[in-house]
């Protein structure tokens, strides 16, 4: 079984759990200085918002790096024609 079947066929709490560990170092970084600031000194709380500036830039940068791996234009592939062979006259040239 490869790994897309394999993520298709998880549950959203197995989802929600991998996420969870995933992000637990900005989890903590953002949670703990919060609770500090709430119950020891409220400037702890530039932490938390220094943290969630720069994880919020770093998920931006991901995800335009995501969407422009899935954009690249793939190898030139080749359409069958109507025969449906392969390297006869009806065949043309397909970009993805």
């Amino acid at each position: 079984m490869t790994t897309q079947q394999q993520e298709s066929e998880r549950t959203r709490t197995e989802a929600a759990v991998a996420w969870t560990v995933g992000h637990a170092g900005e989890l903590a970084g953002i949670t703990l200085p919060a609770i500090g600031a709430a119950l020891v000194w409220p400037w702890l709380a530039t932490v938390s918002g220094v943290v969630a500036v720069w994880w919020a830039l770093n998920e931006v940068r991901d995800h335009k790096t995501r969407v422009e791996l899935q954009n690249k234009v793939l190898p030139r592939q080749i359409e069958t024609g109507s025969q449906g062979n392969a390297g006869i006259a009806g065949e043309r040239e397909v970009r993805a």
